[in-house]
């Protein structure tokens, strides 16, 4: 009888602390859909209360880019800085842009021409949201479900049982802004890498000096390479195409030798949370197919 007790209590703790740590997942500010039309990821934003614009979603960008002719329209006055022996760049300031709920404030916006990417995406791209905007929340990307999911910065995230934690490092290039986001990674069971994370990227780019560690030839141009194998979020994929940039990493450095795209972000459920520098991966268990 005692010993029946003492298996009532511990069923009703375990339940008890259940519903305690589901009770202590933050709300999100916001779920919204997201769109997987290579090259890139497309999300509905609005810059400074405008109607929801068409924005590419891409962690390899460091900063917010806005199309000239959107932002004229949307009454956004451009100033210019020159950097001596660089190119002359147009910014401007976005007081808020918005995804759902989730709003991010006083922005510097690189105002730029994006028509030759859209017509490659066939949809009129207002701008691209990078990290600057990306760092101010926690956000999960359902490739299958085709959701976006957000939550402040400040919360602490909980993540599934079935997701694995990686370390997110976070590296800021000379002369840029914002950063860039990278997890370790292996290549052929002997070569590690940090991997950076690129939604705006269809497949993945292998620098010149990691491509020589691996055997692989270089070209003048960019040309495709097969490693026999990568690890990533705790998954082993086998067969993985790349392509190989002879101009890139040239010197060695260590952020410039692989990047990841979607074809295989797309294989799971991918959650970044740059403040916490935390990323969690977990396997995609829909098809991950888009919709036509």
């Amino acid at each position: 009888m005692k010993r029946h007790a003492f298996e009532c209590v511990l069923v009703f703790l375990l339940a008890s602390a259940g519903l305690a740590a589901a009770a202590a997942q933050p709300a999100p500010l916001a779920r919204v859909p997201i769109r997987y039309l290579p090259p890139t990821l497309l999300v509905e934003a609005r810059v400074d209360g405008s109607p929801p614009l068409p924005f590419a979603f891409d962690t390899g960008t460091t900063t917010c880019l806005l199309d000239a002719s959107v932002a004229a329209r949307l009454g956004i006055e451009p100033r210019q800085q020159v950097e001596p022996g660089q190119r002359t760049f147009t910014f401007a300031r976005a007081h808020t842009i918005a995804v759902g709920q989730a709003v991010a404030y006083d922005l510097e916006l690189v105002l730029t021409d994006l028509s030759q990417l859209s017509q490659q995406l066939g949809v009129e791209l207002a701008g691209i949201l990078g990290y600057v905007w990306m760092e101010q929340f926690i956000f999960e990307i359902d490739y299958a479900r085709e959701q976006l999911t957000l939550w402040p910065r400040q919360v602490e995230f909980i993540p599934p049982a079935d997701t694995l934690p990686v370390p997110l490092e976070v590296h800021t290039g000379p002369g840029f802004t914002g950063a860039a986001l990278f997890v370790p990674g292996q290549l052929n069971d002997e070569v590690t890498c940090k991997c950076e994370l690129d939604t705006g990227a269809d497949v993945g780019t292998l620098g010149a000096a990691v491509a020589q560690r691996l055997g692989a030839a270089l070209a003048t141009a960019r040309r495709a390479y097969a490693v026999r194998t990568l690890r990533l979020g705790g998954r082993l994929f086998a067969n993985v195409s790349f392509l190989v940039d002879p101009e890139r990493g040239a010197d060695g450095n260590p952020y410039l030798q692989c990047v990841i795209g979607n074809d295989k972000l797309k294989e799971f459920v991918l959650t970044l949370d740059i403040a916490h520098r935390r990323a969690f991966f977990r396997p995609q268990l829909m098809p991950t197919q888009p919709k036509p």
